[in-house]
């Protein structure tokens, strides 16, 4: 009589569809299929979920005078027609980069009163208000620059309402507003408000957010922390203040920001949101850093910075050169290395993002470019890594076969490998070099009798069989060492094993 075998006793596939995000606060054995413990230089492009490499860097400009690095980026739309890229440095100066310029051009704008803090730069009534820590704000219109002597000393600032609101050095509770429309109303007589918000709890205003009409406001101490809102709908006897939470807050001014419906900050629990829930009115902190958190490492996030051409949230970690991506079409996350640059803020200027850190040179992210340009004339392969879920079962894993389903955008080279159950060791499945091709006749620009590139489809499908991969545990991995390509899933077929 035969006997069933102990081998392959039965057998399931399984898909990552590579749509879940990072997520490494849960045991990698315990993820959902489609998230992943690894998602390097990979983002959800054009609001799709489906995980493409980054743009590549293309270089800007070298560093302003004197070779600072770079705290901040904001873009200065003077009007309709005219912009400046202005940068604030850790010498303590706020540059403006003439981009029309061949090659760009730095310009002083102003000393900045508190060097190594960095400034809140708001576009307000066509000109660039600088709140630095002096003993006024001041305004520039592109060519000169005024104190605006009745205004607060400030070190953060936020529009809202089509009022300026700014904190009070003098006054750790204080929260002033300018009148409708008019930076240089500081007078409540005329038109401005002055109110406390948390009078009396011994902690400092440090930084705002804007939720439709509502600011949001949040305090810091030495042992403390406290979030408030401020709803001015309506006229200013209407305005009322709550509390929202008294265990977080921001960890400045520039680690705020609005994505999506949620107002994201970072602070003291790392990355944090505060959404909208059934009850009418109500706002609650949430934990959408949560699959990420534990990548800070306890250090500050110095910016949060919504992208729209990436469709992307970037969080900048001091002195790392990680940077986090927030996809809030799918609530995913994954993250970048730019060569090891540490960059520290993002702008958008039109449909062009613009990035800028440590050395103090400032680069564009290029749609179509496949390489991080480090210099002038200077590139780098942009490499990629996306790893999977740990599959479990009991007994032993017998790996049969594998596909992968991938479209190149750019000539590159990549492999699928597995990792078993140490999770060190990768076994290469796959390995491919991918060329695109033209895609389209239209593309075609010689002569037909020397046509010599690739023509159809850039889609590819990749398949290996293979029984000689066992283990209790099993990961798939996907790295490229150059181009860029576009992940639809990968499929596995494994067989259990119960001898």
């Amino acid at each position: 009589m035969a006997h069933a075998s102990t081998k392959q006793s039965s057998i399931f596939s399984s898909v990552v569809a590579f749509d879940g995000g990072l997520n490494v606060a849960d045991d990698p054995a315990g993820l959902p299929d489609n998230q992943l413990a690894e998602a390097l230089n990979l983002y959800y492009a054009e609001g799709r979920s489906v995980l493409t490499t980054r743009p590549g860097l293309v270089h800007v400009s070298g560093p302003p005078p004197g070779g600072p690095d770079i705290l901040a980026l904001h873009w200065y739309a003077k009007d309709v027609d005219t912009g400046f890229l202005i940068a604030a440095t850790s010498d303590g100066k706020l540059h403006s980069l003439d981009l029309s310029a061949q090659p760009p051009a730095w310009t002083h704008v102003a000393d900045l009163d508190q060097p190594g803090v960095t400034p809140s730069l708001v576009t307000f009534h066509g000109k660039l208000v600088i709140a630095d820590g002096g003993p006024h704000l001041r305004a520039w219109d592109g060519s000169a620059l005024e104190t605006v002597s009745s205004s607060p000393s400030a070190t953060a600032l936020v529009e809202v309402g089509g009022r300026l609101a700014a904190n009070s050095a003098q006054d750790l509770d204080g929260v002033a507003f300018s009148g409708p429309f008019d930076e240089t109303d500081w007078d409540i007589e005329q038109g401005a408000v002055f109110l406390r918000a948390g009078y009396g709890d011994g902690l400092r205003v440090n930084a705002f957010g804007v939720i439709g009409k509502d600011l949001v406001v949040f305090k810091s101490g030495d042992s403390a922390r406290r979030i408030l809102r401020l709803q001015t709908d309506g006229t200013v006897d209407q305005w009322s203040i709550t509390e929202l939470s008294r265990n977080q807050s921001a960890s400045g001014p520039r680690a705020v920001e609005f994505v999506g419906n949620n107002l994201f900050f970072a602070g003291h629990g790392g990355i944090m949101d505060l959404a909208g829930v059934q009850q009418y009115g109500d706002i609650q902190v949430g934990v959408a850093g949560r699959p990420v958190n534990p990548l800070l490492g306890g250090r500050n996030v110095s910016s949060l910075r919504f992208v729209p051409a990436l469709g992307a949230m970037l969080v900048f970690i001091e002195g790392d050169p990680q940077v986090l991506a927030f996809h809030p079409h799918n609530q995913a996350w994954t993250r970048f290395d730019f060569q090891g640059r540490i960059m520290a803020d993002a702008c958008q200027a039109g449909g062009t993002v613009y990035l800028a850190g440590r050395g103090g040179l400032v680069y564009r992210l290029g749609p179509e470019e496949s390489r991080d340009e480090i210099q002038p004339g200077d590139h780098a392969d942009i490499a990629s890594t996306v790893r999977s879920k740990v599959f479990t079962t009991q007994g032993a894993l017998v790996l049969r076969n594998a596909q992968l389903d991938f479209e190149a955008l750019s000539p590159g080279a990549g492999s699928l490998q597995a990792l078993g159950s140490d999770q060190v060791s990768p076994v290469e499945l796959i390995a491919w070099s991918a060329n695109p091709g033209l895609g389209k006749l239209s593309d075609a620009t010689g002569m037909l009798a020397q046509a010599d590139e690739v023509l159809g489809v850039s889609s590819q499908t990749k398949s290996i069989s293979r029984t000689r991969f066992r283990d209790w545990a099993v990961s798939f991995q996907l790295t490229t060492t150059g181009g860029r390509i576009r992940l639809r899933r990968c499929q596995a077929e494994f067989a259990r094993v119960n001898g």
